[in-house]
């Protein structure tokens, strides 16, 4: 864990520290760490609340998730099931900490997908361009780690040159790209926040095993701990409460908020800390859940919810796999771990041949147990596309409670049958790439992206207008001056990649907005 794990540790049951902030973060996973440590580095107090712990070396998604409470989940008007999964992680670093590695930027298309969503969509606009969010890309990319080629995917928008070289295919990313060769596909390493040579301090991949799910035991795969909380540890001025679980926002007047209230789970008290700004980064549906949470006599529905639309417009993205076996090549005897991912497909993406002409991306997605066996290799693809903002898809609190006393967490969520089309066409063109692999006894996995998954949407959206949308393109909820949201709930469109590289972005470019703000004192 090193001198900066003690660290943390030693000011956890201080009382003082926690009284005031000026400002107050909650949630420690791509967006809450970016924000914590450029708000620190700028010379603010910051308080950084985790509801879960340090993620260890060895850890599993397997092992941790059981112990994360689970959400309620209602399709249409079936009962709800406690099989919801509201969670992209629980631990310090958030979902980074188990993730693929996996970073491709939104797309061009994904800013304005008018075109291409159905009439009973929620208006897909981003409030900003991708020119808004290119230099924190670049910036994102030098300080953890990008490796890929540069101007490889047909459809990656402009940006600097990345810091390290893509990762070489894997046997089954090799027989795969020979596959889509055949089929008249560009095949391109999948961009990976996972070094492929040494950089900053960390050693390159080695391949020793399994990749997602699980935490790295190398230290290859960027981590938002060692990179950007430890240090601002260190410097004094972060304070990082593990075990912290964000009870209310309290509101200070009818646009301010002016603490917040939370559990500290180590010492089993609840605390109350003053604060002059609070941003929310706990991911799309827990922040939506805490703003209902913290209703006020000026916002008795939820803090920012006058117009009814915090945890509106929730996206999960659809999505599945692709499976069949191949014989194994001579060379994949040895060399079977490492990345999850080393070949990607974005040939499918803009294509007239999908419904309303938006697919998504496909790309390789080994198991963990890929090595082959009676001569035979697994071979696996991701399949995955954007979901319809939907307006009746919404994270809401239920009537029943859980152990604390709170309000459980609802997630209604029903697909759409235009996403169900494109999911379907997807499926399809897994399935072609595979036959094209040579593979046999192929079989289409559910991923269940229904109930929750890693990648969480929406919820707390970002648009021009306050009716429609719940922060503006800075990320400030419109009814309150000093409350902001900087995870995955801000996409009012959750484009058809991987999400976390565009929320490390674009919590770089709200967190120096706020640090302006704040230094001019007017929030």
């Amino acid at each position: 864990m090193g001198q900066s794990g003690v660290r943390v540790n030693a000011v956890r049951h201080s009382s003082a520290v926690f009284r005031s902030a000026d400002v107050c973060v909650v949630g420690s996973g791509p967006g809450g760490a970016v924000t914590a440590h450029l708000l620190a580095r700028s010379g603010l107090r910051v308080l950084l609340l985790e509801e879960g712990e340090r993620i260890g070396a060895g850890a599993t998604l397997e092992t941790l998730e059981p112990g994360w409470e689970p959400a309620l989940v209602r399709s249409g008007h079936r009962r709800p099931t406690l099989t919801g999964r509201p969670w992209s992680a629980r631990g310090l670093g958030g979902g980074m900490g188990l993730f693929a590695g996996i970073g491709f930027r939104l797309r061009h298309v994904d800013f304005d997908a008018r075109a291409h969503v159905a009439d009973d969509a929620l208006d897909p606009r981003w409030p900003i361009a991708y020119a808004d969010l290119r230099e924190h890309y670049d910036e994102v990319e030098r300080l953890m780690g990008m490796a890929r080629t540069r101007g490889a995917d047909p459809l990656e928008p402009d940006g600097a040159a990345p810091p390290l070289p893509p990762h070489a295919y894997s046997p089954h990313g090799r027989l795969l790209a020979g596959a889509g060769r055949r089929l008249g596909l560009r095949p391109f390493p999948t961009p990976l926040l996972i070094n492929s040579a040494p950089y900053r301090d960390r050693p390159a991949c080695h391949r020793c095993g399994p990749c997602n799910e699980h935490a790295c035991p190398s230290g290859a795969k960027a981590d938002l701990v060692s990179t950007l909380l430890d240090p601002a540890v260190e410097d004094g001025s972060l304070v990082v409460a593990t075990g912290g679980r964000a009870l209310r926002v309290h509101a200070a007047a009818c646009d301010r908020a002016g603490a917040i209230e939370w559990l500290d789970q180590r010492a089993n008290v609840r605390r109350t800390t003053r604060a002059r700004c609070v941003v929310l980064a706990a991911n799309a549906v827990q922040s939506s859940a805490l703003l209902l949470r913290s209703p006020s006599r000026w916002s008795p529905t939820g803090l920012g919810n006058r117009h009814d639309v915090v945890g509106r417009g929730l996206c999960f993205k659809v999505s599945g796999y692709a499976s069949g076996t191949v014989a194994a090549p001579a060379r994949a005897v040895h060399g079977c771990g490492g990345p999850f991912s080393t070949v990607s497909f974005s040939d499918h993406y803009l294509d007239d041949s999908c419904p309303k002409g938006l697919g998504g991306i496909l790309y390789e997605a080994s198991p963990a147990e890929r090595a082959p066996r009676d001569g035979k290799m697994p071979l696996r693809v991701h399949y995955l596309a954007a979901d319809q903002p939907m307006w009746r898809n919404r994270v809401r609190l239920s009537n029943k409670r859980n152990g604390l006393g709170a309000r459980q967490l609802l997630m209604e969520y029903e697909t759409h049958p235009l996403d169900a089309a494109r999911l379907h066409y997807l499926a399809e063109q897994a399935t072609k790439l595979l036959v094209s692999a040579g593979a046999t006894d192929i079989r289409l996995e559910a991923s269940g992206y229904e109930r929750g998954s890693r990648h969480l949407h929406g919820g707390c959206r970002a648009g021009d207008d306050p009716r429609t949308s719940v922060v503006d393109a800075g990320g400030r909820i419109h009814d309150q001056e000093n409350v902001y949201v900087v995870d995955g709930g801000f996409f009012p469109y959750p484009g058809g990649v991987n999400p976390t590289l565009t929320i490390l972005a674009n919590a770089s470019r709200i967190a120096r907005r706020i640090a302006r703000d704040l230094a001019t004192a007017s929030i």
